[in-house]
């Protein structure tokens, strides 16, 4: 199977775990903005992860990575039959129940060309739906029928909307107990195969 993949920042090769990709693919994870009031909460790691300081014993933070608009989240176009449908994916670690990893993707509309001013959620992925364990996973989202589009000529493949939108992944990481070890090691946005 061939991967043509399109970087959007500085490469986090990890996330290409997931088998099922065929078409361009677009990762955030790469850089992501703490939230101002958990910057002292939050360690990134040398192999491109990031969690919550092995020092604090009880807490949460936030990390938010934009998804950057690529062909690949775009209607497919000549071709849809030849795309599969989008996939939202995160690559974390929950090592039981005093961690967990939520990862939200969410779509602001701007209301610009005349449609509502809004926030939606696209999809949730949350660690506590899946084994824990000490080492990476990939786990995969659904996503929900309220924010993207599928292509009129064909009613095929769907495709986020970025003409008056734009999207984020909000990644929060939990620590219950001193046991505790969340980590986020990359997010995603990418095209299964058809």
């Amino acid at each position: 199977m061939r991967i043509r993949v399109s970087l959007l920042a500085a490469s986090l090769a990890c996330v290409a775990a997931v088998a099922t990709v065929r078409a361009d693919w677009s990762m955030v994870g790469a850089t992501a903005a703490i939230d101002e009031g958990d910057r002292l909460k939050v360690l990134f790691n040398n192999d491109g992860s990031a969690g919550i300081r092995s020092t604090i014993s009880s807490t949460s933070a936030k990390l938010r990575f934009p998804v950057v608009k690529t062909q690949s989240l775009l209607v497919a176009v000549p071709r849809p039959d030849e795309v599969g449908s989008l996939v939202f994916v995160m690559r974390s670690r929950d090592n039981g129940p005093a961690a967990r990893v939520i990862a939200t993707l969410k779509r602001v509309t701007f209301g610009y060309y005349g449609g509502p001013e809004r926030a939606d959620v696209v999809a949730t992925i949350d660690s506590d739906d899946h084994p824990q364990g000490d080492g990476w996973r990939t786990i995969n989202g659904t996503l929900s029928g309220c924010c993207w589009i599928r292509n009129r000529v064909t009613g095929g493949a769907e495709a986020l909307n970025f003409l008056d939108a734009t999207y984020f992944v909000e990644v929060q990481l939990i620590k219950n107990s001193a046991d505790g070890n969340p980590g986020v090691l990359a997010v995603g946005v990418l095209r299964g195969e058809p």
